[in-house]
C-alpha cells in the first residue's frame, strides 16, 4: 500500500468517490477560414494576430489593448477554473467596419476523443498610429460577460474489475482504510508526538512520517498507511488525532494474491500524470504495477469533460464596462451568472473488464502450499485441454516478482521429457536399451547420476526405466543421436522454447544452439544452455496430458497459436508411458494416487565449489498439469513433490 501521501479531506473525498462533476451535452462551432481584406491596415491585422497569440499563451502584455490592466485581470479570472487548459486561438479573418476593424478569432481545444471549437469576435480601433483591441470578456468566448468565467470539470469512468475463470472475482472494488493524523482536530503541540506514536504502531519510518505531518497544512489529514480491515491496530484510538478514513480500492482477495501477475492500483502521482498524457490527474485511481498497470487504459476507461460558463466568485472582480446593446448584439447574449451554462462536453466512458484464466480457488490453494517455503518457490497449474493457466503462485520470499511465469531456471531432469521425444524421433522406442553407468565422460567432462540413485537400475536398461529413475548417464550416452536443433524442435512440440506475445510477463524457455558435445550432453539433462519457467514446464506436462502442443496462456484475447511440429499419436502414447512409469515405480512415487504421470528434476547452479540445486517436479492428470520449482532445494521428489502433493490433495 502507498505510504505518506498528504490528502486533504476534500481531495480525499474526491479520490474515494470519484469526480462527481455533472455531465451535459454541448456542441462545437467550426472556425472561419482565413480571408484577406485589402482595406484592413497592416497594423490592425498585426494587432489582431498578437491578440490571438496572447490568448493562446495566456499573456496579454505584448497585445495592444485599450485597457490592458482590466484585460490581464479578466483573463486570469476567466481561466482560473480551467485546470490549466487553454484553447489555441488563431486569427480566422479581419474586416474593415467603418472606422474600426472586426477580427474573427478561431479557438480549438482537444479534449478526450473530441475537439471543442468555436469563434469569437474582437473590435479594433485606431488610437493615433496604433490599432488597439477593445477588451471585453466575450473575446475569449461569446457567452462570457463581466460576471462570468469558464470552468472545466472532469468525470472519471468507473474502473473495471479483473475477472478470472468462469467470471469469478479476481480484482474488484473492496473497502480499505487510510490510517493517519488529522491535524485539524489536534493541538499543534501534539502533532509530532502523535505522528511518531502512530508510525511506530503501524511499523513505518517514524522520522519520515513525522516530518511529513509537520510539513503538511494545518487542516490536512496525513495518511500514514492504507490497510485492510483485519490489519487495523485495535489500539489506534489511544493516539490523539489518529483517524481511520474509509474508501474503495480495486483489490484482490488478499494482499499477496497473485501479486506478481496482478500488481497493484493506487492514487496517481506525478509519474502517472506524465504517462497519462492529459488523461490522468493526481488523485485518480490508476494501475501501479503488473496487469493493472499494463492494461490501465482499458481498466480505467476514458475521462469525461464539461466546460461551462459559471459565475465568478466575485462578480465585481472585472472592471470591464457592461456591454451596451447594439444593432448586432444585446446584453442578453452572454450567459446568466446565476445558472451554469454548458458550452462543451465529452461523456466519460467506463473501463472494460480484463478477463484472465486464473481460478481463484486454485490460486489460493497453490499459494497456501508454498507459504511454508523459506526461499523462492513457484507453482503453475494449467488446464491441459485449453492451456488456461489456473494458478501461478509464488512463495512469500518472491515478493511481487512473477517468477512463476517469467522466471528463468535450468529445468534439470524435467527436461528429459523433451529429450525423450527427440530420441523417439531419432529412432528409439521406450523399450530401447540404454546404458545407465555410474559415470560417463564427454569431451573431457565427467557426468554422474544423483547421489541416491537406485543402483538396481544400472547397466543396460530400457528407456522407460531411464526416464522413471532419472538416469543422467543413460541420456548423455545418447548425445550423438540428437542435435541442438532436434532438442529445440522436440521442446517446441511440448509448448516450450518459442516466444509468444501473450500480454503478461512470460518466459517459455530457450535451448541455446551448440556444437560442443559436452554442452549438448548437459542440455539433454536440462542444464547447459537450457532455461525454462515453471509455466513453461507446466506446458510440457500439459502437452503430454492433452496429446497435443499446449502453450499456457493467461489473458483472454491473447491466446497463442502453437508454431511447432505436432505430436503424433505414437509419440503421445510413449511419452505418457514414461511419465506414468515415473509415478508407478520411479522418482514420482510421492504423487501416487494423485497424479497420472510425473517427472522430477534437479539442476545445479552457482559457482564451482558452492553449487546449489534447483528442485523441480512436473505432473499431470486428465484435468490439470502442474509444475513446481524450489529455487534452492534437495531433490525433486523430496522438496518439490510434497508441495504439489499439498496442492493436489
Amino acid at each position: 500500500m502507498p505510504q505518506n501521501p498528504v490528502v486533504s479531506r476534500r481531495t480525499f473525498a474526491r479520490a474515494a468517490a470519484g469526480t462527481t462533476a455533472a455531465l451535459a451535452l454541448g456542441g462545437a462551432l467550426t472556425g472561419c477560414r482565413s480571408s484577406a481584406d485589402s482595406s484592413v491596415p497592416d497594423a490592425a491585422r498585426q494587432a489582431a494576430t498578437k491578440l490571438a497569440a496572447g490568448l493562446t499563451g495566456g499573456d496579454l502584455k505584448n497585445v495592444p489593448l485599450d485597457d490592458p490592466t482590466t484585460a490581464a485581470s479578466d483573463l486570469k479570472v476567466i481561466f482560473s477554473g480551467m485546470d490549466g487548459l487553454r484553447p489555441t486561438t488563431t486569427l480566422a479573418s479581419i474586416a474593415k467596419d467603418g472606422d474600426s476593424c472586426t477580427a474573427t478569432l478561431s479557438h480549438t481545444l482537444p479534449l478526450g476523443s473530441r475537439k471543442w471549437a468555436f469563434t469569437s469576435t474582437a473590435t479594433l480601433n485606431q488610437d493615433g498610429e496604433t490599432w488597439k483591441a477593445a477588451w471585453e470578456p466575450a473575446i475569449v468566448h461569446p457567452k462570457l460577460g463581466q460576471a462570468t468565467r469558464l470552468r472545466h470539470t472532469r468525470k472519471l469512468g468507473e474502473r473495471a474489475p479483473i475477472t478470472g475463470a468462469e467470471g469469478k472475482d479476481v480484482v474488484v472494488k473492496r473497502s480499505v482504510h487510510d490510517v493517519g493524523i488529522d491535524k485539524a482536530n489536534l493541538d499543534k503541540t501534539k502533532w509530532e508526538a502523535s505522528a511518531t506514536a502512530l508510525a511506530k504502531l503501524v511499523k513505518i519510518d517514524a522520522k519520515t512520517y513525522t516530518a511529513t505531518v509537520k510539513a503538511a497544512g494545518d487542516q490536512a489529514f496525513v495518511v500514514a498507511i492504507t490497510l485492510r480491515e483485519q490489519d487495523i491496530p485495535r489500539n489506534i484510538g489511544a493516539i490523539a488525532g489518529a483517524q481511520v478514513v474509509d474508501r474503495d480500492l480495486m483489490l484482490a482477495s488478499t494482499k499477496t494474491f497473485a501479486i506478481g501477475l496482478l500488481g497493484t492500483s493506487g492514487l496517481a502521482d506525478e509519474a502517472d500524470v506524465k504517462r497519462g498524457k492529459g488523461e490522468i490527474q493526481e488523485g485518480d485511481m490508476v494501475g501501479k504495477s503488473g496487469l493493472q498497470l499494463r492494461y490501465d487504459d482499458q481498466l480505467r476507461g476514458k475521462v469525461g469533460h464539461v466546460i461551462a460558463v459559471v459565475a465568478r466568485k466575485d462578480a465585481t472582480a472585472s472592471a470591464s464596462p457592461a456591454p451596451q446593446p447594439t444593432a448586432t448584439s444585446s446584453a442578453s447574449s452572454t450567459a446568466s451568472p446565476d445558472t451554469p451554462q454548458t458550452l462543451f462536453s465529452v461523456p466519460a466512458t467506463d473501463g472494460k473488464p480484463l478477463s484472465i484464466t486464473l481460478d481463484p480457488d486454485s490460486q489460493s490453494k497453490a499459494e497456501a502450499a508454498l507459504t511454508s517455503v523459506k526461499g523462492v518457490a513457484a507453482m503453475v497449474a494449467v488446464q491441459p485441454g485449453t492451456g488456461r493457466i489456473l494458478a501461478a503462485a509464488n512463495s512469500p520470499s518472491a515478493g511481487a516478482n512473477a517468477f512463476a511465469t517469467s522466471g528463468q531456471y535450468a529445468p534439470g531432469s524435467t527436461f528429459k521429457i523433451a529429450t525423450t521425444l527427440a530420441l523417439l524421433r531419432a529412432g528409439l522406442t521406450t523399450s530401447s536399451q540404454v546404458n545407465c553407468s555410474a559415470s560417463v565422460t564427454v569431451n573431457g567432462r565427467s557426468f554422474h547420476n544423483y547421489s541416491d540413485y537406485d543402483s538396481s537400475y544400472s547397466g543396460s536398461i530400457p528407456l522407460v526405466d531411464a526416464v522413471a529413475q532419472s538416469c543422467n548417464t543413460a541420456f548423455i550416452s545418447q548425445h550423438a543421436k540428437v542435435t541442438s536443433a532436434a532438442l529445440r524442435k522436440a521442446a517446441g512440440s511440448l509448448g516450450m522454447g518459442t516466444d509468444y506475445d501473450t500480454g503478461f510477463p512470460s518466459f517459455y524457455g530457450k535451448i541455446d544452439d551448440t556444437t560442443a558435445a559436452d554442452v549438448l550432453a548437459s542440455d539433454m539433462i536440462g542444464q547447459g544452455g537450457v532455461l525454462a519457467s515453471p509455466m513453461a514446464m507446466a506446458g510440457v506436462a500439459a502437452s503430454v496430458a492433452a496429446g497435443k502442443t499446449v502453450v499456457p496462456w493467461l489473458v483472454e484475447g491473447h491466446q497463442p497459436k502453437p508454431k511447432a511440429t505436432a505430436l503424433t499419436t505414437k509419440e503421445v502414447a510413449e511419452l505418457r508411458q514414461v511419465m506414468i512409469a515415473t509415478v508407478a515405480k520411479g522418482s514420482g512415487r510421492v504423487l501416487s494416487g494423485l497424479a497420472t504421470g510425473a517427472k522430477t528434476g534437479t539442476a545445479e547452479f552457482g559457482e564451482s565449489g558452492k553449487l546449489r540445486t534447483h528442485a523441480w517436479m512436473i505432473c499431470w492428470t486428465s484435468a490439470i498439469a502442474v509444475a513446481c520449482m524450489v529455487e534452492v532445494g534437495e531433490s525433486g521428489s523430496g522438496t518439490a513433490g510434497p508441495l504439489i502433493k499439498a496442492f493436489l490433495s
